[in-house]
């Protein structure tokens, strides 16, 4: 596969029908009410002004343009694999607009029809297994909430060397994705490292968030105020940037929308089965690159400051591979809040309960939760790593994860 070619030669050849044209306003508009429900957007730059410029679309009109969409899509030509994606899609924005128009759905239905996968009752129990693995690979004496509470403030990266910390770990995850993956990227890709601080201290934070501008570039705000631990580097780096979220955006604008006019591919939208498949390559992202062997001694050497005081190498490896478990939570404690309508008082118990998690992690996630546009979301981790696990193995090859990365592919498409 070659993808070599400069995306300035490529912009003629985007053609975009009419259908292309309604579909991607429609999702413009949307955002509109719903603000961050478009995550990016590199389409025609008229389409955005027009948005911009225009009066809010009333959400009657926006349910019935879905409508008249999806009863267009069979007449495109498009062949049936594209069809199917494309309709997934608009039931997706359906769905956003018959929320906004004050439907009645259960929220099970509402998920399902957003993110073409079902919420599935899950086993508490192994939440309860997992802090015994815990207790296991975090050995030592008094408590594990205390244990790791200490490990914290050990592990802790100085905000002075954040920076060139992920700059480093960047540079080790692009070399080796570009070793396994030969011209897999882009040329002229670029990744800009940019520092920020808590905004707004009454919204839930990210330690990383990877922004796509376009024409091969993204933007990843980083975070030195809020969990930056040597030992979640490599991760956060495979996870943003390689071969994570800015490689799969980076290469499906050229191979899908430069190269093959295909305009779903310019737009991500927050609330849609694209959610679950991105966040699912991210998270198995560093899986594919490194062993957790591989992980644990790149990340002593090149990270951690204070060798003499860490855990031996296995220890370590030990720890590299329970933390991968850790979206089962973020998915019970989801499906608690928002299906079972636990209180918050409640949530917090519960999750303290596991001493896994510190006071502010806890706080964050709570905030996570209240957001109306980014609740749902945090059950998109979990269940997009378990589909490619479950199809693909923890350690996903190298042609599978091109595949991953090249393809339009849904949550469905992975049972």
């Amino acid at each position: 596969m070659l993808f070599r070619r400069n995306s300035c030669d490529l912009i003629k050849m985007v053609k975009l029908s009419k259908f292309g044209g309604e579909f991607l306003l429609l999702a413009l508009r949307i955002n509109k009410h719903i603000k961050g429900y478009v995550d990016f957007y590199f389409g025609p730059e008229n389409l955005k002004q027009l948005v911009e410029n225009e009066s809010i679309t009333s959400p009657k009109k926006l349910l019935n343009d879905s409508n008249a969409l999806i009863k267009q899509l069979g007449t495109q030509s498009f062949n049936k694999q594209r069809e199917h994606y494309i309709n997934k899609l608009l039931i997706a924005m359906k769905t956003s607009t018959e929320i906004l128009n004050g439907a009645d759905i259960s929220f099970g239905d509402r998920f399902l029809r957003t993110y073409d996968v079902p919420l599935q009752s899950f086993d508490e129990s192994e939440l309860y297994d997992l802090k015994e693995e815990f207790n296991i690979a975090y050995e030592g004496s008094g408590s594990l909430g205390g244990r790791l509470s200490k490990l914290r403030e050990q592990r802790k990266i100085p905000k002075s060397d954040v920076f060139v910390l992920f700059n480093k770990a960047l540079k080790i995850v692009k070399n080796r994705t570009k070793e396994l993956f030969p011209n897999l990227l882009p040329e002229k890709e670029q990744i800009k490292i940019e520092l920020i601080g808590n905004r707004n201290n009454y919204k839930a934070k990210w330690s990383y968030y990877e922004r796509y501008l376009g024409n091969y570039m993204s933007r990843i705000e980083v975070n030195p105020n809020y969990n930056m631990y040597w030992s979640s580097l490599l991760d956060a780096a495979a996870h943003e940037g390689y071969p994570g979220h800015h490689t799969e955006f980076a290469v499906k604008e050229y191979c899908l929308y430069f190269k093959m006019s295909q305009f779903e591919h310019s737009i991500l939208l927050i609330n849609s089965p694209t959610l679950i498949i991105s966040e699912g390559i991210a998270n198995t992202a560093l899986n594919t690159l490194f062993s957790y062997r591989n992980q644990a001694e790149i990340s002593l050497k090149e990270f951690c400051s204070n060798t003499h005081e860490e855990v031996p190498l296995n220890t370590l490896i030990k720890q590299y591979s329970v933390k991968r478990k850790l979206e089962q939570f973020s998915y019970n404690l989801a499906y608690h809040a928002l299906l079972d309508k636990w209180s918050e008082e409640k949530l917090t118990r519960y999750a303290t309960g596991f001493e896994i998690f510190s006071k502010e992690d806890i706080n964050n996630r709570m905030k996570l939760l209240k957001d109306p546009l980014h609740s749902t979301t945090s059950f998109s981790y979990f269940l997009g790593s378990k589909l490619i696990l479950n199809k693909f193995s923890e350690f996903p090859s190298v042609k599978n994860f091109i595949n991953l990365l090249t393809k339009p592919i849904l949550p469905s498409d992975l049972f």
